[in-house]
């Protein structure tokens, strides 16, 4: 998508996934979402594309948008102190893991979003600060009443 590349900042900033599409998470992306982490904040950006999907691969890759977020998420919070919380919402209709973090140069945590698909490919990412996290229709990934 074209407008990926204009929007990739403002999605760190605004807390946007790129490409949010997936379904149920594997029962192992707990460990995959760690991973994907860590690659990002290493900026192995090859390791990132090799294990998204096809879409996502090429909006990435036109764009470079995984350089980017690891870019300005180091530029912008600075390295990772804590993890506070990690947890599984249902939102947008895809179970997206969601990471909660302090950082060197943030006063508030930041807020970074995975969502993975039945294989555990990315499917999308999203990050911003804890009080603009988006809203969700469930707090967990189960079924939603009603």
């Amino acid at each position: 998508m074209k407008r990926l590349i204009m929007t990739v900042a403002v999605t760190v900033a605004c807390g946007i996934p790129i490409a949010a599409r997936g379904q149920d998470a594997p029962v192992d992306s707990l460990a995959l979402a760690r991973q994907y982490t860590q690659w990002l904040y290493a900026g192995e950006v090859d390791s990132l594309l090799a294990h998204s999907t096809d879409e996502v691969r090429a909006e990435m890759t036109e764009s470079g948008g995984f350089s980017r977020y690891a870019q300005t998420i180091g530029e912008r919070a600075g390295f990772e102190l804590e993890v506070s919380e990690e947890t599984w919402k249902l939102r947008n209709g895809d179970c997206q893991y969601w990471r909660t973090a302090q950082f060197s140069q943030m006063e508030e945590p930041l807020l970074l979003r995975w969502v993975l698909d039945p294989r555990g490919r990315i499917e999308g990412i999203g990050a911003g600060p804890l009080t603009q996290a988006p809203e969700v229709e469930s707090e967990t990934c189960g079924p939603v009443p009603g």
